[in-house]
């Protein structure tokens, strides 16, 4: 199938998917949400801050790479090394210190829905799911002002005892404080001195200081708990995400077995309530190696249906799963850095006994599905045409308000380079004795065990808006596998 073709396929699936999506009854997404605090880092505010740090301590940090933001010197360092190796990190900080800091010396450019649930929330309703019910345990005032006002977005809360559903601005406690991230932008090109190092930001990219404080917990009310098999009855799937904030130890005496086990029951209660509901977990990268072994042997494995990641993130699973030299392949995208990521994702298919893993990198995105699940082939390749063009759109406009603007990521051509692995893959999979090239041609082929999609995607090359691209992927394409399975 040539090039053009995959512009034919992409308008198809729009067309198909956008008419499925209203047979879904509902969709649960929780549990992260927070404000993003945008910042994009000119060098007068990279030189006023570095006034109120010690320039020696950033220097000496910058070489030893702070795993944790713990005061302003850290963050620093951290910001000179993403800026320096121009490449994103996202770093945790426990304090709301650095984030007061911040605000004492400058102003943010703008703030929006962060945190993958808050995120997909908004974007699920924007294209007109009929019920999204989101759920975050720390919501506060301000937070349910940046939910969409929409009235298909739901919070649910118990009174007297029963089930029922308000807007996030009508459920909100009074008590809780707001979560904020700050993403700070650099652009290719700046030059920036440090002390006695001087360098040139090599590549457009971010710092995100990810706040984490100890109130933080992915938990909830033991009403609420209660009542989640009646909330399963009310939708078709479940969204989550958020695992990356738990901690081995609490200041309580508390550890992450106690919230695993909740993690693992509340699953268990939404599938009691509807036993044939598709639950997808969004993976994201976890510093601490123990906690993302936890999350992917104890949470995901059997009791999750479906997984979405990134290329960075496969390589961190696989790691922990002791596949430590095909996750090196991924990592350092070799010459078989495509057909890597495909045995990488087969192996967490079965590894944690899935029915479906999704990998999102730029240009394409592969997805493994067993040949059990009830979706047609075909539709799972639909769903990733659809899911590239809503990503389209959110890097062309910034902010997907309707179905209509998924549309608008049409516009976008294919990348040659992703339909470029397409062809990889396919001569990877001959030469396995999988499929001969041609029978590949498609962008999916069924094995005896799984079924195998890539689809070349459509990149926007300046795109106004990076954060929560993923997010829209997996929650885009997941949502038309439940549309499909009705």
């Amino acid at each position: 199938m040539e090039l053009e073709h995959w512009e034919k396929n992409h308008s198809e699936a729009y067309s198909d998917i956008s008419k499925s999506l209203e047979n879904i009854k509902g969709i649960f997404v929780a549990y992260n949400s927070n404000i993003d605090a945008i910042k994009h880092i000119e060098k007068d505010d990279f030189d006023k801050l570095l006034k109120h740090v010690n320039l020696k301590n950033v220097k000496h940090r910058s070489m030893s790479f702070p795993r944790v933001i713990k005061d302003p010197d850290d963050l620093m360092a951290r910001l000179v090394i993403a800026m320096r190796d121009g490449k994103a990190a996202e770093v945790p900080t426990y304090s709301t210190d650095v984030h007061e800091w911040l605000t004492n010396h400058i102003d943010f450019d703008n703030a929006y829905m962060g945190g993958q649930a808050g995120i997909i929330s908004n974007f699920l309703a924007n294209i007109d799911i009929k019920n999204v019910v989101t759920y975050v345990p720390w919501l506060s005032k301000e937070q349910a002002e940046y939910f969409t006002n929409s009235k298909n977005l739901l919070y649910p809360v118990v009174e007297n005892s029963k089930l029922s559903f308000k807007h996030p601005i009508n459920a909100y406690n009074p008590e809780y404080e707001p979560k904020v991230n700050w993403i700070m932008e650099f652009s290719k090109g700046l030059e920036v001195q440090c002390g006695e190092e001087e360098f040139v930001v090599p590549r457009d990219n971010r710092l995100i200081l990810s706040s984490r404080p100890t109130w933080l917990r992915i938990d909830m009310s033991k009403e609420l708990y209660e009542q989640l098999p009646e909330l399963g009855k009310n939708v078709d799937g479940a969204i989550l995400s958020g695992y990356q904030m738990i901690k081995e130890n609490y200041e309580d005496g508390s550890t992450y077995h106690n919230y695993v086990k909740k993690s693992v029951d509340a699953i268990k209660r939404l599938k009691n309530g509807n036993p044939d509901i598709r639950i997808h977990v969004e993976f994201t990268s976890i510093q601490d190696k123990f906690i993302r072994e936890r999350i992917l042997k104890d949470i995901v494995s059997q009791h999750v249906h479906s997984l979405g990641l990134d290329t960075i993130e496969v390589a961190n699973a696989l790691n922990v799963l002791d596949y430590e030299e095909l996750a090196y392949a991924v990592i350092n995208k070799t010459e078989k850095g495509i057909s890597a990521l495909y045995e990488g994702a087969v192996r967490l298919l079965y590894e944690l006994e899935l029915e479906r893993v999704h990998v999102h990198s730029l240009g394409y995105f592969i997805c493994v599905v067993k040949n059990t699940h009830p979706v047609d082939i075909e539709d799972h390749r639909n769903a990733l045409l659809f899911a590239s063009t809503a990503s389209a759109a959110k890097a062309k406009i910034g902010n997907i308000k309707s179905i209509d603007d998924i549309k608008k990521g049409l516009g976008t051509p294919v990348s040659e380079k992703g339909y470029n692995h397409l062809q990889e893959l396919a001569k990877y999979l001959e030469k396995e004795g999988i499929c001969l090239t041609e029978e590949f041609e498609k962008g999916y082929i069924r094995t005896p065990y799984h079924d195998v999609i890539i689809i070349p995607t459509k990149v926007v090359e300046k795109p106004v808006a990076t954060v929560g691209i993923g997010d829209i992927i997996s929650a885009s394409a997941f949502a038309a596998v439940l549309a499909k399975m009705k």
